[in-house]
């Protein structure tokens, strides 16, 4: 059985690698990055078939978190995105079709809000 593949963007070291732990964790294959810009020519060069992006808002370069929901969506129009952000509301979420995810977020508040499938997961 193929693993899920989960995409996480995220400028912060530590909240990425616990992203990347959790996912792989709950059977996932993890792709991260630390920007927008480094995630969007992976999938503009690798054009991976994706079960989910999860991405910051705020990061350093170029784009920003809802530029690379914009662009993987252009790619891959039905992927489910989580945009999450301690600084925007749910708007620039519902201009790509994703769900928000504000921070600070719990490891419960994630597991439900996160559309990876449930039988992939090891652990709640």
């Amino acid at each position: 059985m193929n693993r899920p593949r989960v995409l996480v963007a995220e400028d912060e070291p530590v909240l990425l690698g616990l992203l990347q732990e959790l996912f792989e964790d709950w059977g996932c294959e993890v792709y991260a990055f630390q920007s927008a810009d480094a995630a969007c020519s992976f999938m503009r060069d690798a054009r991976p078939q994706l079960d989910l992006l999860f991405t910051d808002v705020r990061m350093p370069g170029v784009l920003s978190g809802i530029d690379l929901a914009l662009q993987a969506r252009r790619w891959q129009a039905d992927l489910p995105i989580v945009i999450t952000s301690g600084y925007y509301d749910e708007q620039p979420a519902c201009t790509v079709q994703a769900v928000f995810l504000p921070k600070p977020w719990d490891l419960q508040t994630l597991l439900e809000r996160c559309p990876v499938p449930v039988g992939q997961r090891r652990y709640a």
